[in-house]
């Protein structure tokens, strides 16, 4: 046999940190130990993540950072404005139905873009049109909410899972409007806060601070 075959990449790794900033090698994800705590990681074309799923410190090792570092530009607030006002027009607070907007970056124009995609549309649920091409290049995935309807729910839990990108949820989107990420990484689903993943309209909500500064309290 050739000693000259390349060993494939792992697709789950499992680490301890050596520094701050050590690079993410696994194929899908890793989990890493570091002075902070237990960290998932992950990296795709436009931005690599560093999400606490455990905050305890460990004596002897060296912290790691937290957050996502991105490749490409963060998300204008005006992106954000567009969606919340196409998400009003679609349909009168009266009869509300959810829909489902794809975030994604057009290599072409080499800037930020979104497109609605729902199917199926109701009261309380919606579903991704999967076959469309802006669904494979999905960087973040964004559905609107019903009124008071403030965390992600378990059919949402059901359909993130096992994906690779930032999530949100719009809700409100008629009265005081409020949003809410977290980014998914295959096994796990991290709250994040919008400010990880660009500038905010004036006047959007974001709950995940919110919920930060309650906790605090």
């Amino acid at each position: 046999m050739s000693s000259n075959l390349i060993a494939p990449p792992k697709l789950v790794g499992h680490r301890i940190a050596a520094t701050e900033n050590d690079p993410i090698e696994a194929a899908l994800f890793e989990y890493l130990l570091a002075g902070n705590g237990l960290f998932v990681r992950a990296k795709r074309n436009e931005f690599a993540v560093s999400l606490p799923l455990t905050v305890q410190k460990v004596s002897g090792l060296p912290r790691a950072s937290i957050g996502i570092s991105w490749t490409k530009p963060q998300i204008a607030a005006s992106l954000w404005q567009e969606i919340l006002l196409h998400a009003r027009q679609q349909n009168a607070s009266s009869s509300f139905k959810e829909e489902v907007y794809l975030v994604y970056w057009d290599k072409v124009l080499s800037e930020w873009h979104w497109k609605a995609s729902g199917r199926e549309h109701t009261w309380a649920s919606t579903v991704a049109d999967d076959s469309l091409p802006e669904y494979a290049d999905c960087c973040i995935e964004l559905h609107t909410h019903p009124p008071r309807a403030l965390n992600f729910s378990r059919a949402d839990d059901r359909d993130e899972l096992g994906k690779f990108r930032i999530f949100a949820i719009l809700i409100d989107v008629h009265d005081k409007p409020k949003i809410r990420f977290r980014c998914g990484v295959y096994d796990h689903l991290v709250p994040i806060p919008a400010a990880w993943v660009g500038q905010m309209p004036e006047g959007l909500i974001d709950l995940t601070e919110i919920d930060a500064l309650v906790e605090m309290l």
